[in-house]
Order: structure tokens, then C-alpha cells, then sequence
């Protein structure tokens, strides 16, 4: 499973293909409801199928295309591990499978590359963020957004602090425990007991394992301004945010022994903390569109915005999630058509969306009766 990136949603939009399928549906954990799951998602393939049909594809070419899709959904036991949403792209010579936290509307696209609109609320504005777990025994990450949190796959971080320090024997000789005093979290401090300052040599000892995690967590993050909340005993929040150098670590953090907390307490605890920081940056945007309205930056209209997300204009979008601008926009003419007959079309929001995200661009997605000025697109634009 790829995670969601900036490099991986280019990486996506270059691969461009006149049969290019993307398929979003939600999905559950456990229950009855896996096997509803399935069912829709066959009834997703079918409309892809009538789709592919309506373009002309022979039937041999269909199956060849449709194969690993078909694949896929046979495979009992991929159902029994899902998080809440799926995405699959599909096209000539590419297949993946995804999942994240996010429980997508169902949609089905078939056009010339493909559409990500879906995905681009988690990566920038108010979405996705990650909780870094620290405890004693155990460096754990955990990938969430406003509805759920998941644990990903940290092999890349120090597991602990003994094996990243190797220092299991002076561990042991120092008595490493948790008896300090209780912290305002709920946590006890950890003390060394032995000889020499035993404050200082704890602390030292912490550092270095901090720097190492610090150096390959801020690898994994690139440089997203992704918000970053710590987890772990009072004591470990100043530590740690002394050698950390990703931009997105909050001051706030989870206070309290991360060993002791369930995956909803997670949530809560840190979606109160990270919800705070996606609010007032919308809030922000929301208020320069109320400033600026009327103007010649503020962008309304399909025609302006589009043209003007792909020239690197826009600074801030507001796009509408649950509504779509089917047309094409031929950026060598700079020539857009709407509603296409007898071609596969896409969705110009998509574009704006994701030409504003890779030129440095803020994108905010909601519902339509949440956009600014009840609008379907909103470009704020640079100059």
C-alpha cells in the first residue's frame, strides 16, 4: 500500500491513458457488512464494464483490462482486512489497490487519467495527520483523519530505546523504571538510578534515541507541513520537540502513557488537538475570500479557475466535494469544452485541485453548501 504523498499523487496524474479507471467506495472493518461491501463493488465494476463498452473497447480487450479488478474483488480474504475507504486505479500497464481512512463516496471514473479529487482533502487543508507514539517499550505511528486512526507500519523507526542505543546492559545496571514522580498526563517520569547524574544521562540518552527517530520520521514526511502530534508521558514532549526539525510537530500533544490508550482514546485526544489547527487555517482562507470578494483575485467561474490553477495562480481553493465539472481542458490551446459528447470526459475541479496542490497551493474540499458564496469552484489567485 502506498501512502498518500504529494510524490504519489503526481506520480498518479502522470499516468495518463484514454482508459484510465478510478474506482472510490467506502468499506467496513468487520461485520456483515464485508460481504455488502463486495457486492457493491461488483456493481461498480459493471458500470466500469457499460462504460468501456459505450467507448468501443472489443470484449478481449475489456477482460484483459478488467482482469486484476476482477482479481481483486474473487480474493476473500483482501475484504477481510479493509480500513474505511478503497481506491483502485486501473489502467493499461497499472494496477493498485489502496486504502485509508476515509470513507469515500462511492464514484467510478473512467477518463484520460486519473481522478484523485477523492484524496486531495486528506493531503492538504483538513485532513490527514500522523501521531507519534513513545513510550519505553515501544516507537509506534499512527495515520488518522476527522473519522478514524489506524496504526502504520513504523519498521522504519527505532523500535526502543535499548535497541536503538544498544544499550541493554547498562540499562539493566542503571535500573531504568517508571517510578518518578507523576506528571500532569497521568504518566510517571522515567528515572536511571546508578551512578553519576542520573537525570542528565537519562536525558542524553533520550536525545540521541529522539534524533534518530526525528531524522527518519521527517524522511518519511518529505516536506509536508503535515501536523505531527507526540504522544507519550509528559516528560517527553520537551525532548522531543527540542531535536525535532519537521514543521508540522504541534506544541499540543497527548499527554500520558500511550501504552494505556485504547485506538478511539487516540483519536479523541489527538483530533482535539489537530482539528483546532484545520479549523483556524480554513477560517483564515474563508475570511481572505470574504476580504477579497469582489475583486479581480477572487475566481468564480469554471473558465477563470481552471485556466488559472494550471498557470500556478491560485493560492487558496475551495472546491466542491460532491459535485463534479465534467468537460476537458486542452492546456496547449488553453481551450476547454464542456459536457462533451461521444469522448470520456473529466472532472475540471479534479484539475484545478490538483494543478493548485503541486504549484505550492492550499486546497480546501467540502460540501457544496459549505463552499464560499455557495460557488461550486473558488480560486483565490496569487496576483
Amino acid at each position: 500500500m502506498e501512502r498518500l504523498s504529494l510524490d504519489y499523487l503526481e506520480t498518479l496524474h502522470a499516468q495518463q491513458d484514454p482508459n484510465s479507471i478510478s474506482i472510490y467506495m467506502p468499506t467496513h472493518r468487520v461485520g456483515n457488512e464485508i460481504r455488502q461491501d463486495q457486492i457493491r463493488f461488483k456493481n461498480m465494476i459493471n458500470g466500469v464494464i457499460d462504460i468501456l463498452k459505450r467507448k468501443g473497447l472489443r470484449d478481449s480487450e475489456i477482460d484483459h483490462l478488467m482482469k486484476p479488478v476482477e482479481d481483486f474483488r474473487n480474493e476473500g480474504p483482501n475484504w477481510q482486512a479493509m480500513s474505511d475507504g478503497l481506491v483502485l486505479f486501473r489502467s493499461t500497464n497499472h494496477f493498485e489497490v489502496n486504502q485509508f481512512p476515509e470513507a469515500f463516496d462511492e464514484l467510478a471514473v473512467v477518463s484520460h487519467r486519473y481522478h484523485l479529487k477523492p484524496l486531495i482533502p486528506l493531503l492538504n487543508g483538513n485532513g490527514l495527520y500522523y501521531v507519534l507514539s513513545l513510550s519505553q517499550n515501544k516507537v509506534a505511528l499512527f495515520e488518522g483523519t476527522r473519522y478514524s486512526i489506524k496504526e502504520i507500519d513504523s519498521s522504519f523507526l527505532p523500535e526502543n530505546l535499548a535497541k536503538a542505543l544498544r544499550i541493554d546492559e547498562f540499562m539493566e545496571s542503571q535500573q531504568f523504571h517508571t517510578g518518578g514522580p507523576a506528571t500532569p498526563g497521568g504518566g510517571r517520569a522515567a528515572l536511571f538510578h546508578g551512578h553519576g547524574g542520573a537525570e542528565d544521562d537519562q536525558k542524553t540518552l533520550i536525545q540521541q534515541f529522539f534524533r534518530k527517530i526525528n531524522k527518519e520520521l521527517t524522511s518519511f514526511l518529505d516536506d509536508r507541513n503535515v501536523p505531527l502530534v507526540i504522544a507519550g508521558v509528559d516528560y517527553l514532549h520537551p525532548i522531543y520537540h527540542e531535536v525535532n526539525s519537521h514543521k508540522g510537530l504541534l506544541k499540543l500533544g497527548v499527554k500520558g502513557n500511550p501504552d494505556s490508550f485504547t485506538l478511539d482514546d487516540l483519536h479523541e485526544k489527538s483530533w482535539e488537538i489537530v482539528s483546532e489547527v484545520f479549523e483556524q487555517e480554513q477560517h483564515e482562507a474563508a475570511k481572505q475570500f470574504t476580504d477579497l470578494n469582489g475583486s479581480s483575485k477572487v475566481l468564480t467561474k469554471t473558465e477563470d479557475v481552471v485556466p488559472a490553477a494550471v498557470a500556478g495562480r491560485i493560492e487558496t481553493l475551495f472546491i466542491s466535494t460532491d459535485e463534479h465539472i465534467w468537460g476537458r481542458y486542452d492546456v496547449t490551446n488553453s481551450e476547454m469544452r464542456l459536457e462533451l459528447d461521444g469522448e470520456t470526459p473529466e472532472d475540471l475541479i479534479d484539475l484545478a485541485a490538483v494543478k493548485t496542490l503541486f504549484q505550492s497551493g492550499k486546497v480546501y474540499g467540502m460540501k457544496r453548501n459549505q463552499m464560499p458564496g455557495g460557488h461550486q469552484v473558488v480560486g483565490i489567485a496569487r496576483y
